[in-house]
């Protein structure tokens, strides 16, 4: 198997933390948040993104941005799972992504939260968090991840905000 295509997204806008009376695991995404996740994922089909599976956080607005993502149809498959919770261990998603990649070959979609992504991005590309990327919701970055020793051996492709996407859309 050769390198890997990782997409990092963040979740998109979400009831804000203040006004929301539930657990934050339970914050959904606005409506505006929903209608920018959609014309992401829009513009991800319209650029050839065909991701063979998106790996979400289980918090409801990450879930609620892999569902969009995996309705538009920019990815075959969704799985749920705690690595992309905001407390995920990078070390233990690496071991989870070496056993995944024995079997797989296609676009990987990760939906989490910040500042893991980023930082995640940052091991991936630096060998350290260094703190200089940061991820806007709904926002994403693209790595090339070579099949051996991705830390610090990985290269950036693609960071951009939403607003990259939307600048031709009606995202209010």
């Amino acid at each position: 198997m050769s390198e890997l295509t990782l997409l990092l997204v963040r979740h998109g806008i979400a009831v804000e933390r203040d006004v929301f009376t539930g657990t934050d695991g339970d914050r959904p995404l606005t409506a505006k948040g929903e209608r920018k996740t959609l014309h992401v994922a829009q513009r991800l089909l319209e650029v050839g993104v065909e991701g063979e599976l998106i790996l979400s956080s289980p918090l409801l607005r990450a879930r609620q941005t892999a569902e969009i993502l995996l309705e538009a149809g920019v990815a075959t498959e969704l799985m749920i799972s705690d690595l992309l919770t905001p407390v995920g261990s990078f070390n233990t998603w690496l071991t989870w992504l070496a056993h995944w990649r024995h079997d797989h070959d296609g676009t990987l979609i990760l939906v989490g939260h910040e500042p893991n992504l980023s930082h995640w991005a940052e091991f991936l590309l630096w060998g350290k968090a260094l703190g200089h990327l940061q991820l806007k919701k709904a926002g994403i970055i693209g790595l090339k991840v070579p099949q051996t020793d991705p830390v610090a051996n990985s290269q950036l492709f693609w960071l951009t905000s939403p607003k990259f996407f939307v600048t031709n859309r009606s995202a209010s």
